[in-house]
């Protein structure tokens, strides 16, 4: 998305901290504000001045936290040959009272107090240190948007403003507070980039409509998270639910479950889904498409668990039909499956109604037990 860009006003350099007025920067993220005369520096100087400058920062603050003495104990151990690491050793043996200047050098003596780091609230900062954290929070909450493909919110919003207070911590050495002024700009911002998605043809949601992957008359099918837990639990604890599986799952083995489903979310693009009653909100049971291979052949099986509360509804076979839609429509597959136990007279007819047809049988080995299944099938029907 083409973005307007305002006219810059100079940065501070991250390497040696100097403020270049009239020089151009380029670049994002973590190569962004490094002026010319850094650039021209070997990496491994650059990397070095950086590691100087966390160093003083770090000894440099009052209290000094346990990850501040952590970090100028490393530094002293794994650059001891290089200018970071001795500086680090000299901050660590001030701190501890072994510091001793060489006899043959004066030196400024250094502060008996060390002075806690200045806090500025947004609206009170300098207008060029405004202006980068504005650009700073616009890049970040547009990248990701882009990446997400929804608004940030909660906690995802938090970690950008957490981000973003860090760099200018880490640019200007002050602790910026955020306050009335710096939440308006966030939602200003949000505001103004949402709007220019839309007008650019591009649809963006927020992360509850960016879950949903379908919807029946009756029901909203998302994608799982893990908030979802407690209430699987109540479901998947019942060993009448989880009859395929010949026991009610602890909570462990339902968080086990959800992270399956996460991952094959991001690995095949489908997985189990949340079937949520529209009247009232209530998670009742899940449906969805999973991959799986059986007799050799790579299949898409069909799948549901529903709480028996809610079971003689038609609420299987109605999110079954979505997730078969779905698999015909949307991925556009030629054919899906359904493995289900001999015994399991209800799921039988609900693969009856989606129009599927017996085929085959194979066996689970589960629990270091072989358990029979048949398996039902259905093509995608070709238009005619």
């Amino acid at each position: 998305m083409a973005k307007k860009k305002k006219k810059h006003h100079g940065h501070y350099c991250r390497i040696c901290g100097n403020y270049l007025p009239n020089e151009k920067f380029t670049g994002k993220g973590h190569a962004r504000h490094i002026c010319k005369s850094c650039q021209s520096l070997p990496q491994e100087v650059q990397a070095d001045m950086r590691r100087c400058n966390e160093v003083e920062r770090a000894a440099f603050k009052y209290p000094m936290s346990r990850q501040d003495w952590k970090l100028l104990e490393k530094y002293a151990k794994k650059y001891k040959d290089m200018e970071s690491g001795q500086f680090a050793q000299d901050m660590l043996d001030m701190k501890r009272g072994n510091y001793k200047p060489e006899e043959d050098t004066e030196e400024d003596a250094l502060p008996d107090e060390i002075y806690e780091e200045e806090k500025i609230p947004f609206a009170d900062l300098e207008d060029d240190i405004r202006y980068e954290l504005e650009e700073l929070l616009e890049d970040n909450i547009n990248e990701f948007m882009i990446h997400k493909d929804y608004i940030p919110e909660g906690k995802d919003l938090k970690e950008i403003n957490e981000w973003v207070i860090k760099e200018a911590h880490d640019a200007f050495f002050i602790q910026v507070v955020p306050d009335t002024a710096y939440n308006n700009l966030v939602d200003e911002i949000i505001r103004r980039i949402v709007k220019e998605w839309k007008e650019d043809g591009m649809e963006i949601r927020t992360y509850a409509e960016s879950l949903i992957i379908m919807e029946t008359e009756r029901l909203t099918i998302r994608k799982l998270t893990r908030k979802d837990l407690e209430r699987l639990f109540e479901i998947m604890n019942k060993p009448e639910v989880m009859y395929a599986w010949e026991h009610g799952f602890t909570k462990k083995e339902v968080r086990q479950w959800i992270n399956r489903q996460l991952t094959r979310y991001r690995k095949d693009g489908i997985g189990y889904y949340a079937l949520i009653l529209k009247e009232n909100g209530i998670l009742i049971g899940q449906a969805g498409l999973m991959k799986n291979n059986i007799n050799g052949e790579d299949v898409v099986e069909i799948g549901y668990i529903l709480d028996n509360a809610y079971w003689h509804h038609g609420y299987a076979v109605e999110s079954a039909r979505a997730c078969m839609g779905y698999a015909f429509g949307e991925l556009n597959l030629q054919a899906v499956c359904c493995s289900i136990r001999p015994e399991n007279g209800t799921s039988v007819r609900v693969a009856e109604k989606l129009g599927m047809s017996l085929c085959d049988s194979h066996a689970v080995l589960y629990n270091e037990k072989e358990m029979p299944h048949l398996i039902y099938k259905v093509e995608r029907a070709e238009p005619r």
